[in-house]
């Protein structure tokens, strides 16, 4: 007979070696059996404030028992929600937010959102979205298209529109494709700012953006910056579009949003093109502005706040970069070290799969990544709360687990 475990992984064959979680705290997970996991992924780059944080628990708690609210009604959750985003996180000229149940209902309403945005105009043979080669944006059908991520698009090609991609650091070929594909046809371009699980952080040229805005400008194409592992602070800005001269009209969010706690994201565009949506019949989710998550969205981008959390990740990233370029910067396992504040990405010749087993069976997990042209990676992001110390412990211990994959 199988165990709930056994049944837990949907897909036979799964992984074996993940433990089971019963606790957290800090920058720590905790096991069934006692084992103390420090998590150097925040998650799956989701606990910007760590975990254990009662007040977070507490504020959904309070309103949880109020049940459901359709999504157009205000609830005062939801009202307190916005006034943070727009007071305290949103850039100027940013003031409508779509909130969504995580990234890929943010990333997928964003698509639909570009499409809307062109019918309204009147430009109904406006429907390309183009992405960039490699990326991942989610996984909805809509999301897998947009992207480039092999892995995941296999098998699925014949659901997916084509939409067109560009390579994700020759500016060059943006302007040459959005020729080629005829900038009538196409409603909009999205990017992640520096790109996450699909390139572990790989990170273009100020020129690079400087076309692509200008470009989306030219044609009146929505310019949409996927933000969802990138937002709130992960880079060290509330945004990791603000460290670039990218301009977008669309910003998509989640993970860091809802901290980890709930499932939670939110799409947000500019003034004009929110009014231009005006009649376009864009729709919401059942779970839109779920109450509970909305309450704890709030009280963790409060906690971000009060704790100086973005600003101690702008401070310590570099510092976090220092220790992992004297642990690699001549490992012969590890060809390149790249990223920004706690968001960074090490290019491996070897297995990132061993690599991730190996350090958790030293009590530590990194995040998987790669696709395309980055084809085994590893990506470090703890909590913005993790110590000195705990830095020290996970870089070495994470040169222990590559050592031993790469036989060093």
């Amino acid at each position: 007979m199988t165990s709930a475990v056994d049944r837990y992984s949907f897909l036979p064959g799964a992984p074996a070696f993940y433990p089971t979680i019963v606790g957290a705290e800090g920058c720590h997970l905790i096991t069934e059996d006692g084992r103390r996991i420090l998590d150097g992924a925040a998650g799956a780059i989701v606990g910007n404030i760590g975990w254990g944080c009662t007040e977070v628990a507490e504020a959904a708690a309070a309103v949880m028992a109020n049940g459901y609210a359709v999504p157009l009604w205000p609830t005062p959750s939801r009202l307190a929600l916005i006034e943070e985003l727009v007071e305290h996180w949103f850039p100027e000229d940013f003031h409508h937010v779509f909130f969504t149940s995580g990234g890929s209902e943010s990333t997928d309403s964003a698509i639909r959102l570009a499409r809307a945005y062109q019918v309204s105009k009147g430009r109904e043979a406006r429907w390309k979205v183009i992405g960039r080669h490699p990326s991942y944006h989610g996984m909805t059908t809509g999301t897998m298209a947009v992207a480039s991520h092999a892995g995941r698009q296999k098998g699925y090609e014949p659901l997916l529109l084509p939409f067109p991609k560009v390579p994700w650091d020759d500016p060059e070929q943006v302007l040459k494709v959005i020729e080629q594909e005829d900038p009538a046809t196409i409603a909009g371009f999205i990017a992640e700012p520096i790109t996450g699980a699909a390139g572990a952080c790989l990170t273009a040229s100020d020129e690079y953006w400087q076309v692509v805005t200008a470009a989306c400008r030219e044609h009146d194409i929505l310019l949409i910056a996927d933000e969802v592992m990138t937002g709130y602070g992960r880079t060290g800005l509330k945004y990791g579009h603000q460290h670039f001269p990218l301009q977008p009209d669309v910003i998509v969010g989640g993970k860091g949003l809802g901290g980890g706690y709930v499932p939670l994201g939110a799409v947000t565009a500019t003034d004009d093109v929110v009014a231009t949506l005006a009649g376009s019949g864009f729709m919401y989710f059942t779970f839109t502005g779920n109450d509970a998550a909305c309450a704890a969205g709030a009280k963790v981008l409060e906690i971000l706040r009060r704790e100086q959390l973005v600003e101690r990740v702008a401070a310590e990233g570099p510092g976090l970069e220092a220790r992992l370029r004297t642990a690699f910067g001549r490992h012969p396992a590890v060809t390149d070290i790249r990223g920004r504040g706690f968001f960074y990405g090490l290019e491996l010749t070897v297995s990132r799969d061993a690599v991730v087993a190996a350090a958790l069976a030293r009590d530590l997990w990194v995040y998987p990544a790669g696709s395309g042209p980055v084809a085994e990676a590893v990506m470090v992001a703890p909590p913005f709360t993790i110590t000195d110390e705990e830095l020290d412990h996970l870089v070495a211990t994470l040169r222990e687990a590559i050592d031993e994959v790469a036989g060093a």
